[in-house]
């Protein structure tokens, strides 16, 4: 009984010990030894050809800087601190996967801890098929030895070439940037100039913000005209542009605005209003009923909500929306009033899109069925076609052109591509405005 409880007591000891045996061969620690060393030799070599990019990096930064005073589109920090990171992160991932064997990381090893050839030895062994017994000593001793130095003592951290020359190539930058631009290096009239134009600048940045914040979505010169001028104006406000390169350039991008902004306004004042459109409807149902052999279909509270100036209330609007959805209803007979197109031109009028997009679809749905007599049929589509030559030259030239095409293709249309004509009707609208329409 007490030798099992001794036993039990020796059983736990044996394992934790067991787990301590170090069951590497000589050359496997001396290769684990190596692998620290050249990953330490690695990390220094990052280091180095980075600081000789970074250096790279200020002078070419420096010259940029220099060309600045002729070029205005180099006049930019941004662009010169990427210039400087940029060759940084050039040079430090050359240091990386710049090839270093372990002969060679063993070789300086050696001469840095005065062990004699001991670990280059060591690992030109690498590989042997059958080592005799003084190759495995020869191994082992070396393994230990190095293994009792730590990578940071056999390579430390120096300060050297590399960084005396990053050193004097960011002075250099330093001094082509700031010493220009200081009071004793500046002659009267050029602190004026500079007072001046970093105002202008300002105002320049404020005018680009208004245009963007005012142009539609859809006019993508009169945006990019603006991220021009935002650009001049920070550029400006830097203080290193010339008097003359400032005017030119603001002169040119001004009058390149105005020309746009002029195009536009013509554009929408060439436009029609939907009030306008609606009016021509009216007109032509006006003449068609003037002209017709017998009497054309009505609805006399229809028209009169189509007809009524100004927008229309919550009230008149959802009245307008349920008199038209029994009209486009497939399964209604109800005849095809002549109003049908003005009502329609009304809820466009009112911007209510989505809904009169809806009661178009289903219009035309109708339509393309061909399950309606063929008075309603052909009434339903003078309608239409009366609807897309009024909505010509309007801000809804787009839903003009599908009724033009084809009423079955806007039947047709997908709910994504419903939703998609909708927000350019919408856009189309903003772009108007932005035009002073």
């Amino acid at each position: 009984m007490g030798h099992g409880k001794t036993l039990c007591y020796l059983l736990p000891v044996t394992y934790f010990a067991g787990l301590g045996v170090n069951n590497m061969s000589p050359e496997e620690e001396l290769h684990i030894a190596v692998r620290r060393l050249r990953r330490r030799v690695r990390l220094l070599m990052a280091e180095r050809y980075g600081l000789f990019g970074a250096s790279a990096g200020a002078l070419a930064a420096s010259m940029l800087v220099l060309l600045s005073s002729r070029f205005e589109s180099l006049i930019s920090y941004p662009l010169w601190m990427v210039t400087v990171l940029l060759c940084a992160l050039i040079g430090a991932l050359y240091g990386i996967f710049k090839r270093v064997s372990d002969l060679a990381v063993a070789i300086t090893a050696d001469q840095r801890t005065g062990l004699k050839e001991r670990v280059s030895t060591a690992v030109s062994l690498y590989g042997s098929p059958t080592p005799s017994d003084w190759e495995t000593a020869l191994v082992s001793d070396a393994s230990n030895r190095i293994s009792a130095f730590r990578p940071q003592n056999v390579f430390p951290h120096r300060y050297g070439l590399p960084h005396s020359m990053f050193g004097a190539a960011l002075l250099i930058l330093l001094i082509a940037v700031f010493l220009p631009q200081t009071g004793p290096f500046q002659s009267k009239i050029r602190k004026q100039e500079v007072a001046v134009m970093k105002q202008e600048g300002a105002k320049l940045v404020k005018i680009a913000k208004d245009i963007k914040k005012e142009t539609g979505p859809t006019d993508k010169d009169l945006r990019r005209l603006a991220a021009k001028l935002d650009a001049l104006g920070k550029r400006m406000q830097t203080g290193r542009m010339t008097r003359k390169q400032a005017l030119l350039k603001t002169q040119r991008l001004t009058k390149d605005i105005r020309e746009k902004q002029d195009k536009l306004a013509q554009m929408n004042s060439e436009r029609k209003s939907l009030g306008q459109a609606r009016m021509d409807l009216q007109r032509a149902n006006e003449d068609i009923a003037a002209k017709a052999a017998q009497k054309v279909p009505s609805d006399k509270k229809l028209a009169e909500l189509a007809r009524k100036d100004g927008p229309l209330t919550t009230s008149e609007r959802m009245e307008l929306e349920q008199a038209l959805a029994e009209y486009a209803d497939p399964n209604s007979s109800v005849p095809i009033p002549s109003e049908l197109a003005e009502a329609l031109a009304k809820l466009f009028e009112n911007e209510d899109y989505r809904k009169a997009m809806e009661i178009l679809q289903k219009l035309s749905e109708k339509l393309a069925k061909g399950n309606m007599n063929k008075l309603d049929e052909e009434a339903l589509r003078r309608q239409l076609e009366m609807l897309a030559k009024a909505l010509e030259n309007t801000d809804l030239d787009e839903l003009a052109k599908q009724l033009r095409e084809s009423a079955e293709k806007l039947a047709q249309m997908s709910p994504e591509e419903l939703e998609r004509l909708i927000k350019q009707l919408k856009e189309a609208e903003l772009l108007a405005k932005a035009g002073g329409g």
